[in-house]
């Protein structure tokens, strides 16, 4: 094996991050600013999960028509999620953050005059990408305050998830109780929420110096070569990969996890009400991550957290009748969620410089959409051949054996 990358070669041969120093005054408001950034984006992506199909229904649009749109605002973001980093390294994450947060703040109040396929289309390609951007510019952002802080990031993660939560529900309530337009109001209010917070700040985040021209806009060979060559740093393929794994958990929740528990009797609202307990426990997990990771060090809580995820989803046909137990499952795999999503922003903080925080965050995020792409497709080939209950055991035991052999070669790293 060639030499290993300085940086990755403390990740894997340290023992868990030393306590950081107290924040001072200033950081203390970067930080805060930051949480709110990664609360309203979040807000905005998960409120037009829910508001948009119910806009598609009331203007008569058809299932299909239906399914193309709700897809379509998840184009751009899987095109363009390198780019976007990138464009966050060149010209400044909050500068970034602040033009998406603007498109997120004015695109909603565009779809109560727009009830036609083709707008919708449109709308959804462009606020598809400004809210997927505002999600990566905020993720960064949350890095580049926090310098590798776990404890830091954990809080970060919390507020994203406050988001996730509270959104939906304040924006069904909102449809229901006064309409469409109050209703993309209060998402664009979310958006405006994103400008606030970036204002707040004290611009401790790296920012590059402004461009001289508009070509830094354009998608750049060169420059995506020098994303794609992260993943050469040995703990930055170990988040790819991990990155991978831990999302395919979530995307089989979002599609047969679902599709299974209704076949078997379970009403929509229960359903909900799982997905809604695992996202409140990710709460949980995040709060514990910092002194979790004291104890067992970064990569191995990660691993352990993907397999304890992973055992959980897959085991969804064999606890499914017994209500308690798969609320133990989901409670479990909500708190383990929870806990490695700021060890991965952590380690990628620590593993890449602060000026290309940016193009790996962008990195990872293009992994996580494949995986949402790939692991349903493929389940649900699984499912066709050989019925959804063997899909979920087929899935989670491939998964778990590619876990095991990421765990090999993370310990391979460390000896070498």
């Amino acid at each position: 094996m060639g030499a290993l990358h300085p940086v990755s070669r403390r990740l894997f041969e340290l023992p868990p991050m030393s306590p950081h120093p107290p924040l001072k005054p200033q950081a203390d408001r970067d930080l805060l600013a930051t949480l709110g950034a990664g609360l309203f984006t979040n807000g905005v992506w998960d409120m037009l999960s829910v508001i948009v199909p119910l806009y598609a229904v009331a203007v008569g649009l058809n299932a299909a028509e239906i399914g193309l749109i709700v897809a379509a605002r998840s184009v751009l973001p899987a095109l363009l999620s390198i780019h976007g980093g990138i464009l966050m390294d060149q010209l400044g994450t909050r500068r970034v953050l602040l033009w998406v947060a603007a498109g997120c703040t004015a695109l909603p109040l565009l779809y109560p005059v727009s009830g036609w396929f083709t707008v919708l289309i449109l709308l959804q390609l462009l606020l598809g990408l400004a809210s997927a951007l505002g999600m990566a510019a905020s993720q960064t952002w949350a890095m580049q305050v926090a310098h590798g802080n776990t404890a830091l990031l954990a809080r970060y993660s919390v507020a994203t998830r406050i988001g996730t939560f509270i959104g939906p529900v304040v924006v069904g309530a909102t449809w229901d109780l006064f309409g469409a337009w109050t209703a993309f109001a209060t998402v664009a209010l979310c958006g405006a929420g994103v400008i606030f917070a970036t204002a707040l700040s004290t611009n401790a985040a790296p920012e590059a110096p402004r461009p001289r021209g508009i070509k830094v806009l354009l998608p750049s060979w060169a420059l995506h070569k020098e994303a794609l060559l992260l993943a050469l740093i040995p703990s930055v393929a170990f988040i790819l990969c991990a990155s991978f794994l831990r999302n395919s958990s979530g995307a089989v929740q979002s599609s047969l996890f679902v599709v299974y528990l209704n076949g078997i009797g379970m009403s929509g609202t229960l359903i909900g009400a799982l997905v809604a307990i695992a996202e409140l426990s990710g709460v949980a997990g995040s709060l514990l991550a910092a002194p979790a990771e004291r104890r067992l060090g970064a990569v191995k809580l990660v691993i352990l957290c993907i397999v304890v995820s992973l055992l959980c989803m897959s085991a969804t046909p064999l606890i499914a009748h017994w209500l308690i137990v798969l609320i133990t499952a989901c409670v479990l795999r909500g708190v383990v969620q929870g806990m490695s999503q700021p060890l991965m922003y952590a380690i990628l903080s620590n593993e890449v410089a602060s000026n290309r925080h940016g193009a790996s965050v962008g990195l990872r995020n293009a992994v996580v959409r494949l995986g949402s792409i790939i692991t349903p497709a493929v389940m649900g080939v699984v499912a066709e051949a050989y019925g959804i209950e063997n899909s979920f055991y087929v899935i989670g035991g491939v998964f778990l054996v590619v876990t095991a052999g990421l765990a090999v070669a993370a310990r391979k790293i460390r000896q070498s």
